[in-house]
């Protein structure tokens, strides 16, 4: 199994779009199979090195991570949408056993 976590910091003058960028990381879970699970964190305590939003999936592995998910036309617009809306971007992949 492969976990995939990634952090977003809204820009400031995209703030109140954090509660979009929420439902469509939640969508996910839903409309692409590759996903076996998955969890949307807010950040609820804001300081200067915070990010905003944590995603967390799981998938069966690196190929299925690479070609089923980040490649699912369900997936693609909604990391456009993100991509438009961030100032920074954290992730961290990692192979449980």
């Amino acid at each position: 199994m492969l976990n995939h976590f990634v952090m977003f910091k809204l820009k400031a003058e995209c703030r109140d779009d954090l509660d979009e960028v929420v439902s469509k990381l939640e969508s996910l879970q839903d409309k692409v199979p590759a996903i076996r699970s998955s969890r949307v964190y807010r950040n609820d305590l804001q300081g200067p090195n915070s990010f905003d939003v944590m995603f967390h999936i799981v998938v069966d592995d690196e190929r299925a991570f690479r070609e089923d998910y980040m490649l699912h036309p369900e997936h693609v617009p909604v990391q456009r949408f993100i991509e438009e809306r961030v100032c920074g971007v954290a992730d961290l992949d990692s192979v449980a056993e």
